[in-house]
């Protein structure tokens, strides 16, 4: 039984809340890397795959695909219809795109995570830059974790800055 729901989402960021709030990286109905106060954890749905506090983390890297597209949506659906009529095509992939979500712990261990992609064209260059910027800012800054008990909170604060700076007259 899910102990989370997705409560909104902000390119490859999803916020979720429930029993276990956390912000998940990658499309959460399938794999995705799970954030919370605590530590991080690999997902395949509801199900998890092993947990690394945050206090062994040393590094974080995010590395959500980025689109030309406006928006990823059109990027999907027009894409592939593009690829079609001038040869190719998605028809060849064999699996669903994943990012490499890789965390180097305070003993020197790699270890590489991926996430499934929402979209196939990847996602807004500002949305991706903001998922791996926010990545470094938690390994950086451990007081901020705490943000991450309230992750649809947090991502209305990184969707107010993607937005832009307001303009003065």
């Amino acid at each position: 039984m899910p102990t989370a729901r997705a409560a909104r989402r902000q390119g490859p960021l999803t916020a979720l809340e429930g029993a276990e709030p956390a912000l998940a990286i990658g499309d959460v109905a399938v794999r995705h890397v799970r954030l919370t106060p605590d530590g991080l954890a690999p997902y395949l749905a509801d199900a998890h795959g092993g947990f690394v506090p945050w206090s062994a983390v040393r590094t974080l890297a995010v590395g959500p695909p980025s689109t030309w597209w406006p928006s990823p949506a059109l990027g999907d659906s027009i894409g592939p219809l593009l690829e079609g009529v001038l040869g190719g095509g998605f028809g060849d992939m064999e699996q669903t795109p994943t990012f490499p979500v890789g965390i180097v712990t305070t003993a020197g261990d790699r270890l590489e995570w991926h996430a499934t992609q929402h979209y196939l064209s990847g996602y807004r260059r500002g949305d991706a830059r903001a998922a791996t910027r926010l990545a470094e800012y938690l390994v950086a800054h451990p007081e901020a974790r705490v943000l991450l008990g309230r992750p649809t909170e947090l991502l209305e604060r990184i969707s107010l800055l993607l937005r832009g700076r307001p303009r003065i007259t």
